[in-house]
């Protein structure tokens, strides 16, 4: 599914009018009934529970609300409006929805007229709907708005938005008023602002709801951000031919590992032998070995030492992991220096990349479209020379800009997952698995990155087939172990790509 900001979704609704004959009425009252009916199946369970308040601004979302108000209504529920302002809806589409919603009898006030009687209302219903302001908000909500949502904050009941939380758009800052959502009903496709790191708390389960905008517009291969799931790694790796032998699943090779980062090691390694990679060689430096080839059993792990790099014959590989705890020490920049030009794909990962930051100009070029880089925030800000705060405000165009400029994938890791790719396109994981936020679990991650590339799919494809996989690990893990640690999930690698994938 397509994931848009605000000036493409308005050109949708825009051209869905003016090159499909589309009345924008009609597209309002669809987005009502079809929110009001996506809310009944898959929240209510087939009728509403208690009580139910609309809060409707002078745009197309308070437009929706008042159509949801009429069907909540005309459906038998108690459901009653609130104006955000004084004045009048601004829109044709959503006068007459009010007028209808008066002439029903439907019970409404107006925030700034009657602050005190709003406030015990919407604190004594069930269900507050937030239809205050859309994606087409600039800047933060002022006054009396702020003081409005600040009031649905406070409700006890549950809150949903329509299309986004209010206060939200695609210039949103952490420190701004905002609905904090329980449901999200994103209309027609899902908008960017809601996956922003620090707005995505505020919007709660994300219900897309479909109001009748032509399927071209919706698919236009011009639109480059695309959302991934759980199960997007299914149908990447091919089944294998029934002779197959160990060396036609892979052969890849890891750098890993360090005095009191063995652990990093060993789960990179063994969770890209779990998935499918028919043999990994882990390679340690001479004060590491002892301490982890002992539990190294289907993985092999040799000693690379000071040695010159030139005695490794990178032909051997059908790809390379370089960085999980890999430690900062003499002899890995020209370690690294060397591994990027050898030849084959790689992921670079944590000490990797903080390596890689250092080495100028000259390494970055050999990156060549054929490593995947998967940082944090943090190092993701250090990589590109910009603060942290100002990544986390806006972090799909600037994943793009690092993914163009270094020739590489950029997996940018957190509870929302962007994959940027050089050729301009990207890819949101919608992640928000607090269980995966432990120790150990990026090592997991890169580990299973590094095994879509061994097992023959482009870096773009590697790095979908590792976020999404991770993610369905999670998600399984936490069923079934609870608060997990990051060696809990990789035993579950087996058996949930064994069932996709033969």
């Amino acid at each position: 599914m397509k994931i848009v900001d605000a000036e493409t979704m308005a050109r949708i609704d825009a051209r869905s009018t003016a090159e499909y004959g589309i009345a924008s009425a009609d597209l309002m009252e669809a987005a009502g009934l079809q929110g009001y009916l996506r809310m009944k199946e898959a929240v209510w369970d087939g009728s509403p529970h208690g009580n139910l308040v609309f809060v409707a601004g002078r745009g197309a979302n308070g437009g929706d609300a008042l159509v949801m108000a009429r069907h909540a209504h005309l459906d038998g529920a108690n459901a009653a409006i609130v104006l955000a302002s004084a004045k009048p809806p601004g829109g044709t589409d959503a006068a007459v929805n009010l007028a209808s919603c008066e002439a029903l009898g439907i019970p409404c006030t107006s925030w700034p007229d009657t602050p005190g009687p709003v406030e015990r209302l919407i604190a004594s219903v069930a269900w507050v709907f937030d239809g205050i302001a859309g994606t087409g908000l600039r800047g933060p909500l002022r006054s009396p708005l702020d003081a409005l949502v600040a009031a649905l904050n406070a409700s006890p009941g549950h809150r949903v938005a329509i299309d986004v939380p209010s206060g939200l758009g695609d210039g949103y800052r952490g420190f701004w008023p905002v609905v904090h959502a329980d449901c999200t009903l994103a209309m027609g496709l899902p908008k960017a602002c809601l996956y922003l790191p620090r707005a995505r708390r505020h919007c709660g389960r994300i219900l897309v709801v479909q109001p009748g905008f032509p399927a071209p517009l919706l698919e236009d291969p011009a639109i480059r951000c695309e959302l991934i799931d759980d199960r997007s790694f299914r149908g990447l790796l091919g089944p294998l031919p029934v002779d197959a032998h160990k060396g036609d699943r892979g052969h890849l090779a890891v750098f890993a590992g360090a005095p009191g980062t063995t652990g990093a090691a060993w789960l990179a390694a063994h969770a890209a032998a779990r998935a499918r990679v028919g043999l990994v060689s882990l390679f340690l430096d001479a004060a590491t070995l002892p301490l982890v080839a002992p539990a190294c059993r289907s993985v092999m792990a040799k000693p690379w030492g000071d040695a010159d790099p030139r005695s490794f014959d990178p032909s051997r590989y059908t790809a390379l992991l370089v960085g999980p705890g890999w430690g900062l020490g003499e002899g890995r920049e020209r370690w690294l220096d060397f591994l990027l030009a050898a030849g084959p794909p790689g992921v670079l990962d944590a000490d990797g990349i903080t390596l890689f930051a250092g080495l100028g100009r000259k390494a970055r070029s050999r990156l060549g479209g054929r490593w995947v880089l998967t940082p944090h925030p943090g190092e993701f800000a250090r990589l590109a020379g910009i603060p942290k705060d100002e990544l986390l405000d806006d972090p799909i165009p600037r994943a793009l800009a690092a993914a163009r400029e270094l020739d590489a994938v950029v997996v940018l890791k957190g509870h929302v997952t962007i994959v940027a790719d050089p050729s301009g396109s990207s890819r949101v994981l919608d992640g928000c698995n607090p269980a995966l936020g432990t120790a150990g679990s990026g090592d997991v991650l890169a580990g299973l990155v590094a095994a879509g590339l061994a097992g023959g799919l482009p870096p773009a494809e590697a790095a979908v087939f590792g976020v999404s996989l991770h993610a369905r690990l999670g998600a399984v893990a936490r069923q079934r172990v609870g608060w997990f640690i990051a060696e809990d999930l990789v035993p579950f690698v087996s058996g949930v790509l064994g069932e996709v994938c033969p």
